[in-house]
């Protein structure tokens, strides 16, 4: 177990993938916030490198099938954040191609009707206490 943990770490090192991550989630994030201008019902771009949520006021299921379909492989978190897990090898063409993908993605698939509010967790509390 060992052994393979110290293998990745040494793989890691050596083709300089951290660096890779940093430059491909910058430039994944930047993309990804181009299209939550241009798209109204996505509330927020939110995470870290490669790590990356696309939280949407609508469901997210219908995006993640039709992303499916395009051969786009992301998935759906709460019913409503679309999430990017690329691998650390991504390169600056997949980013382009994946955000082009993603663009039709939204642009194409059928709105779903939005979310109900879910109240903040100070909102929800402050009712449960009024209601003491």
């Amino acid at each position: 177990m060992c052994a393979t943990a110290l293998t990745f770490l040494d793989t890691v090192e050596r083709k300089q993938l951290f660096a890779n991550v940093r430059a491909r989630g910058a430039e994944l994030r930047a993309g990804l916030k181009k299209l939550a201008a241009k798209f109204d019902f996505i509330r927020e771009v939110r995470g870290e490198g490669l790590m990356l949520g696309v939280d949407l006021d609508v469901e997210g299921a219908p995006y993640v099938a039709e992303a499916s379909s395009k051969g786009l492989l992301i998935n759906c978190t709460h019913d409503h954040i679309l999430r990017l897990l690329p691998p650390f090898i991504l390169t600056a063409q997949q980013v382009k191609e994946g955000l082009s993908k993603l663009e039709s993605v939204l642009a194409k698939t059928e709105r779903p009707a939005k979310l109900q509010a879910v109240p903040s967790t100070t909102a929800a509390a402050q009712s449960l206490a009024a209601a003491r």
